[in-house]
């Protein structure tokens, strides 16, 4: 009743070029930051491999090489050097660095104005966002501008040994 049928998709060599540019972006967003296999992803990187798999067959084996090991299809340099997902991975984690950067920021200095992140979490959705706001245009005028040519660690408390927090 279960049975796994499979799927078959037609797609043309460039098309498939192109999956592999989306495949790499997907397996970088995945694993690209960890240190060790996260196991909540063992599926999807098992597709990615079976996908890299057809790229010996498709005369494309320039752009993924294969030795046996725990993964064992992989991009060449040639791929890394040819492909559109870096660009386009950069792009992204710029936006997402500069966003994640003024919401922080404005997070935290609207606690401050409002006396604490508990008076801040106890203002209703427009007075929180009657304080957030100017802080958060602020912050973009400011990084826009400036980048963060301006921005200076200004050291309150003594943090030495304590580790980064990672997602690991």
């Amino acid at each position: 009743m279960n049975k796994i049928q499979p799927l078959n998709i037609e797609i043309s060599t460039r098309e498939y070029r192109d999956l592999l540019d989306i495949l790499h972006i997907a397996d970088v967003v995945m694993s690209g930051h960890r240190r060790k296999e996260d196991q909540r992803t063992a599926r999807h990187r098992a597709v990615i491999q079976k996908l890299y798999a057809h790229a010996q067959g498709e005369g494309l084996d320039g752009l993924i090489r294969h030795k046996e090991g725990l993964h064992p299809y992989a991009p060449t340099q040639d791929f890394e050097e040819s492909t559109l997902a870096h660009a386009v991975i950069e792009e992204f984690a710029e936006h997402v660095f500069w966003d994640q950067l003024i919401d922080k920021l404005s997070v935290r200095d609207a606690a401050e104005t409002a006396g604490g992140m508990d008076h801040l979490n106890a203002l209703s959705e427009s007075e929180r966002q009657a304080v957030e706001t100017p802080i958060r245009q602020r912050y973009i005028q400011e990084f826009t501008a400036n980048g963060i040519a301006n921005l200076e660690v200004i050291e309150r408390f003594s943090g030495e040994g304590m580790p980064v927090r990672t997602s690991d």
